[in-house]
């Protein structure tokens, strides 16, 4: 586990949320992500505890999806992953 700047809090009680939306036409511009606006909106009416988000919106490839997993929880400390979008899972 890597503890970079990227780590830090604001507060010590501060939670990091990392939002990823899946989504292959949406990634391209295609239409507008509605996923990650209404997660953050939602979290942010039912948490009282201070929080930050980290939001990618990407396309539906598995190597990407674990990059960007990997990113949010080893390189910027998100105590919390949240996905939306995506067709389900494939092989």
């Amino acid at each position: 586990m890597k503890h970079t700047e990227a780590w830090k809090r604001s507060t010590p009680d501060e939670i990091k949320i990392g939002l990823i939306s899946i989504s292959d036409r949406a990634s391209k511009g295609i239409y507008t992500d509605e996923g990650i606006p209404a997660l953050r909106l939602w979290l942010q009416t039912a948490l009282s505890t201070p929080c930050v988000f980290h939001e990618r919106l990407i396309a539906d490839e598995r190597e990407v999806i674990t990059e960007t997993i990997v990113e949010l929880t080893d390189d910027l400390g998100c105590d919390l992953v949240l996905t939306t979008g995506g067709t389900g899972p494939s092989r």
